[in-house]
């Protein structure tokens, strides 16, 4: 309910809303100005459902409730005490039933709004906010001998404290009220050291140089912006989350200790900006808190390339990456950027005044003992969430395999996945009922079909199919019980495992928060007595399974059936979900190297018929290169001659198709295209002053 010709920010009209409805909930015949501050200070249920729910979104509910009890925490009340008053009081104002079919406003509450009006454009704002609403409302007389109740006699330390939280701040548009700190921070960016803190990243393994590095350049006096520049896939992401672990762990230089990392969500800064100059008032919202923050901040940008451009109307008008130049020239702003390497090219480097103001970190692809290393030290973090166990040869098979057949793909992020979805597909064949379970249940449900249909026949055959078919499901429902409870028996196994590693997984977490926090005691027993007890019971399951699984694969190779259950991922698994990805067959999976390079000369003659020199030439020319015997940094170069139609494509094709499983994995030039001079911008890109020059 807003008076005619006052404009209200949102979460002012969203407080009045809610004065009026708890007048119509307790029958009140007027709108009174204490609705109004129990609103304000005590939402309606469900909007404190909301405000547990939806932190962050730009909801009354989310915010106008907290600043009020900040006002009155800041001028040293109680805001429980204050609630009990109000809530007293608003019960004793006159009701009516039935109640009233329009609610009025009452005189004391028109001159409320009048006042806060009037205050708005003492203070040059443009809207009546929240903090115009409460410097009026402590003027009332029943409010003010509320808050004498709850320990704030004077209303003046209500305006102190208001001046306090708002500072110098403006109500220039329907967003802008003064609220708790950081409300622009809790709205478009994402705390990484508190996730870290939690326990929700992911151990960081094998990138110890890059996040030195990255602390060397924040540690900087000027230009202290690192941008990590690399293949998508091989970590960069990663690369931050290790430096949000090293800060929440202290392992950082002392300027870099109390600090916070920040990712900034770009798509969220963007998202609703109907109007010009919407976005750039939430950007600007951005920076000022940090730059006005008690801590220092460091604002992480995932894909820093959206920023050139976003939130611009194509008309020259202001973009992010223009909003963000002055702060990073004067060093107030610690800014971290990730971005592939042709999209740096692309678009950053075209902004030079942009780009001056970051220092490159090249995050390489890893090697595949180094992806091996990774994917040991993110095992367990799969196992715990798959409830499987994945063996070393699996990660082997996966880093080796990720290289040689994924190769559109970057390590360590295709061996990852190949891992994660080996995994899941154990895990989903554990939880669905087994094949020889399935069959005789089946075979069961048939029978009793059609022993209910023979049971309406009198005829002798029909009773003696009758009878057959009786003891014939006595004996599938004789053989199905054990192998139901045994298939139980090792669900429910399971099960206990994989809820005992992740209660493991809390404790541990529970006991780093402690040892942050000083709280030794705490920590101590975590650590000595709690998680000791947990690892000593999952080792003890974990033997009776090993057990109980050895005795299952002993039986199953006596009957030569296949186990009920497993819930190892071993190097099958892996193959089965490469040859899925690439169909290559899995038995060309399982080949080694060294097998597949002795057959070489055979492979290749039976697609190049006829060229058994040119063949044993380029076979031994490879097998030396692979067995390490050659120059690592100087492959085989071939110059096939001949006349046309001998073999020399055909010979080319196959090598690629022995080498990478693919006759199209090859880079192929016909030189017949650049005989013409001007042609020769096709390999080497056009020269200045010509179209696509630019494009990097």
């Amino acid at each position: 309910m807003a008076a005619s010709g006052m404009s209200f920010t949102d979460k002012a009209t969203s407080a009045l809303a809610d004065a009026q409805d708890l007048a119509q909930q307790y029958s009140h015949t007027q709108l009174q100005p204490i609705h109004l501050a129990v609103a304000l200070l005590d939402p309606p249920p469900d909007l404190s459902k909301d405000q547990q729910n939806q932190t962050g979104h730009d909801s009354h509910s989310a915010s106008s409730a907290p600043l009020f009890k900040q006002v009155v925490e800041r001028a040293h009340g109680d805001p429980q005490l204050l609630t009990r008053a109000l809530n007293k009081a608003m019960v004793r104002l006159p009701s009516q039933d039935p109640p009233p079919e329009h609610l009025s406003m009452s005189p004391a509450f028109s001159k409320l709004l009048r006042a806060a009006d009037q205050l708005s454009k003492t203070q040059k704002d443009s809207y009546i906010a929240i903090d115009h609403l409460i410097s009026c409302l402590v003027q009332d007389s029943t409010v003010s001998k509320a808050l004498a109740e709850a320990n704030v006699p004077n209303t003046k330390l209500i305006d102190n404290a208001i001046q306090q939280i708002r500072g110098n701040k403006r109500v220039d548009s329907k967003t802008a009220d003064a609220e708790e700190e950081s409300e622009n921070l809790k709205k478009f960016t994402i705390d990484m050291t508190a996730m870290a803190r939690e326990g929700k990243m992911d151990p960081v393994i094998g990138r110890e140089e890059e996040i030195r590095r990255v602390i060397r350049i924040l540690s900087r006096r000027t230009k202290n912006n690192p941008v990590l520049i690399g293949e998508p896939g091989v970590g960069k992401t990663t690369v931050v989350e290790g430096l949000a672990q090293r800060i929440v762990n202290a392992d950082v230089p002392a300027n870099l200790a109390a600090c916070k990392l920040l990712s900034l969500d770009v798509g969220a800064l963007v998202a609703g900006s109907k109007y010009r100059g919407e976005f750039e008032e939430r950007m600007k919202g951005v920076l000022k808190e940090i730059e006005d923050a008690k801590e220092m901040i460091v604002l992480f940008v995932d894909e820093i390339h959206l920023l050139m451009g976003a939130g611009s109307s194509g008309e020259g008008g202001m973009d992010a990456a223009n909003l963000l130049k002055p702060m990073l020239a004067r060093g107030q702003l610690h800014c971290i950027g990730a971005t592939t390497l042709s999209e740096y090219r692309k678009y950053i480097e075209k902004d030079q005044a942009f780009e001056r103001r970051f220092q490159q970190v090249l995050v390489k692809e890893p090697s595949v003992p180094e992806t091996v290393s990774i994917l040991r030290g993110l095992k367990e973090k799969y196992e715990v969430h798959h409830g499987v166990t994945i063996l070393d040869g699996a990660i082997v098979s996966a880093a080796t395999l990720a290289a040689r057949y994924l190769t559109q793909r970057r390590l360590p992020d295709s061996a990852v996945d190949l891992i994660d979805e080996a995994a899941a597909a154990v895990r989903v064949t554990r939880e669905s009922q087994p094949e020889a379970l399935d069959n005789m249940e089946r075979k069961l449900r048939q029978l009793e079909i059609e022993i209910h249909a023979l049971n309406r026949e009198k005829d002798e055959a029909s009773q003696a199919r009758l009878a057959q078919a009786k003891a014939e499901a006595a004996n599938v429902e004789e053989d199905l019980k054990p192998l139901r409870e045994m298939y139980e028996s090792e669900k429910a196994r399971g099960k206990e495992i994989q809820e005992a590693k992740l209660r493991r997984d809390q404790l541990i977490t529970k006991q780093q928060e402690a040892e942050r926090m000083r709280d030794l005691q705490t920590a101590s027993d975590l650590k000595y007595y709690a998680i000791p007890d947990l690892e000593e019971r999952i080792k003890q399951l974990e033997k009776d399974k090993a057990a109980s699984d050895l005795d299952q694969l002993k039986q199953a190779q006596a009957s030569g059936e296949t186990p009920l259950l497993t819930d190892a991922v071993g190097p099958d698994q892996i193959n089965e979900i490469v040859a899925r990805w690439t169909g290559i067959p899995v038995t060309r999976l399982r080949t080694t190297e060294k097998d597949k390079l002795l057959q070489m000369e055979r492979h290749l003659s039976e697609l190049v018929v006829g060229q058994r020199e040119a063949v044993t030439s380029v076979a031994n020319a490879i097998r030396l290169q692979r067995s390490g015997l050659a120059n690592p940094n100087q492959p085989p170069s071939f110059l096939f001659c001949g006349p046309s139609g001998t073999g020399k494509t055909l010979l080319t094709k196959a090598l690629a198709e022995f080498l990478f499983d693919d006759p199209r994995a090859m880079i192929r030039f016909d030189m017949s295209e650049y005989q013409e001079r001007h042609s020769l911008s096709r390999m080497i890109g056009a020269p200045p002053g010509y179209v696509g020059h630019d494009a990097g």
